[in-house]
């Protein structure tokens, strides 16, 4: 007998069932976009200087907003990633994984709004942070259990698109809340009501998360649990379940295209993590992406997503969901590698520098532009620290000005540029060494060479770059998150879903700690170009070893599975 989603057996039915499952993916990304990428991790960062200033000691050891901010990201994650695969052993023998998609919902939309009570707390940023660690363990192990729906709510060759079509529902929910959360904090940015705004849109993103939950937990049907021979007795379940994770270690040799596949899941999806999750910083700090630009590409990604999602799901109808899924990394690696090639054009006119000197009336030099030194890096204090008389100076001297151009062009930290307009020295210019057009580093004459024979020849400036890369982000995105999942999804065997899917979520969460820390390592040594060529290949890897994933060996054996396990049931 084959397991099926529990309820009346009709196509209406089972109709309804896929739409609910795939509305938990709109109703959980709004916490991925507008908490996790958005607009929280800028709070918090705030909301740490303003309690210890740039960075903090403890026990001697320097911390920052940013890296609080990781730690609180990696202790969550890895508290489902461990407790996932035992908690879905128990999911597979007893019928609870709505009640546990429920009890990990509830936790993590309560403590999403309860992040807006921050201000009224002795310490915003610690009361932020124990929020948003609690409510990313529900975020994550929501994920686990919803995705371990997905093998019953149709047939193996549906698999595909479900899959896709639940990536778009959540790409366009979390797109939608994300446009209205950014338009509201662009309007309120210079005004006092800018913190209540952003608690507000915070808040708001529980109450979205578990409103539109509610319609999920209407509409999808618990799957049936067979009856199964060594069920499991709740009140030894964490024994039990510890046990056959055991078997299921020694018997992986009965499941190695399965264990296989996850392992080149680890490769390629190490990779495309590890490129989202640095891109917002790689934009900034090497390009110089501004930040409505770095909001716009955030947007273009949600929802260019939410097609490519569909477009992959009918490529893996026609070719098949391996085939279509080597394209989609394919795509990856084409994109990352124009990424590494991204290029700010060089200063053309005196209206692209940093600092602007313009000759006034009095025969003196106005400080008609200097920049925002507000980000608090290291480089700039160090520089203000240097040039502090000078940089507090509405006008200046033609010496004085002489002084600052001569400080530009010699210093070994400066990010910035500096252009004269009229007078004695007029034209004259420069620009500091880490001036984000400066291309430097091993591989400097990539980029050098997409500059000179695309970037300056269609004059796209580095913004309009970062939204093209937005994009082609957004096609080969969607496809690969949903292919990535359905093909696992192929080769499950029903009856140990909850279990498998523990472990994909393990592997999933591994990828935020091993790619990051080889950005990290790269960076450190060389620049962040090498770092995220260094992801690239990592992508490479993974897509020439997907090629050795047999799919119908896969699915042989999960069909296997589930005959056994009704037998054993039966008997």
């Amino acid at each position: 007998m084959e397991l099926t989603v529990a309820g009346p057996d009709s196509e209406r039915a089972r109709k309804r069932a896929i739409h609910g499952w795939c509305m938990y993916d709109w109703a959980n990304s709004a916490f991925a976009t507008s908490i996790g990428t958005a607009i929280l991790p800028v709070y918090f960062v705030a909301l740490f200087r303003d309690a210890f200033g740039s960075e903090a000691l403890f026990l001697g050891f320097s911390l920052t907003g940013s890296s609080v901010w990781s730690l609180g990201v990696a202790v969550s994650t890895a508290i489902v990633a461990f407790s996932s695969p035992v908690l879905g052993v128990i999911a597979d023998r007893a019928a609870i994984k709505k009640t546990l998609l429920k009890t990990y919902t509830v936790v993590g939309a309560a403590f999403t709004a309860l992040g807006f009570f921050s201000a009224y707390t002795g310490a915003p940023w610690a009361w932020i942070f124990g929020c948003y660690a609690v409510a990313n363990i529900g975020f994550a192990g929501g994920i686990v259990f919803y995705n371990s729906f997905l093998p019953y709510l149709g047939e193996a060759r549906e698999l595909d698109r479900i899959s896709s079509r639940g990536y778009a529902y959540g790409y366009v929910g979390g797109g939608l809340l994300l446009t209205m959360h950014l338009a509201l904090i662009l309007a309120f940015t210079d005004s006092g009501s800018l913190d209540l705004v952003t608690r507000l849109a915070v808040a708001s993103v529980g109450v979205w998360w578990l409103g539109w939950a509610l319609w999920t937990f209407r509409t999808l049907p618990e799957p049936k649990i067979a009856a199964l021979a060594g069920g499991i007795d709740l009140r030894s379940a964490a024994p039990a379940a510890f046990a056959q994770l055991g078997r299921t270690f020694r018997e992986v040799s009965r499941f190695r295209m399965l264990a296989f596949y996850l392992a080149v899941y680890l490769f390629f999806n190490d990779g495309v993590q590890t490129v989202l999750a640095v891109a917002g910083a790689f934009g900034p700090d090497t390009l110089g992406i501004s930040l409505v630009s770095n909001m716009a590409t955030i947007l273009i990604v949600q929802f260019v997503a939410a097609g490519g999602a569909v477009l992959f799901g009918r490529l893996a109808d026609a070719i098949g969901a391996k085939g279509a899924l080597m394209i989609a990394l394919a795509g990856w690696c084409f994109v990352i590698a124009i990424a590494v090639g991204f290029a700010p054009l060089e200063p053309a006119s005196h209206a692209d520098y940093d600092y602007r000197l313009e000759i006034a009336d009095s025969g003196s030099y106005a400080v008609a532009a200097k920049p925002d030194l507000s980000d608090d890096r290291r480089e700039d204090r160090e520089w203000e620290d240097a040039h502090g008389s000078l940089f507090e100076r509405e006008t200046l001297t033609r010496s004085q000005a002489q002084d600052l151009l001569e400080a530009v062009r010699t210093s070994e930290v400066s990010r910035f540029g500096i252009s004269v307009q009229g007078g004695p020295l007029d034209g004259e210019a420069a620009v500091g060494p880490s001036h984000p057009s400066v291309l430097g580093g091993p591989i400097g004459w990539w980029p050098r060479a997409l500059r000179q024979r695309i970037w300056e020849p269609l004059g796209l400036a580095v913004d309009f770059q970062w939204m093209v890369l937005g994009i082609l982000v957004g096609l080969v995105l969607g496809g690969s998150q949903a292919l990535a999942r359905s093909l696992f999804a192929y080769m499950t065997p029903e009856s140990r879903s909850a279990e498998f899917f523990g472990f994909f979520g393990f592997v999933g969460r591994a990828s935020a700690v091993f790619g990051p820390t080889l950005y990290l390592l790269f960076t450190g040594i060389y620049d962040t170009r090498v770092a995220i060529l260094v992801i690239l290949i990592i992508i490479i890897v993974g897509t020439a070893l997907l090629r050795w994933v047999n799919v119908s060996e896969g699915r042989a054996t999960a069909i296997e599975e589930d005959r056994l396990t009704q037998a054993a049931g039966n008997a």
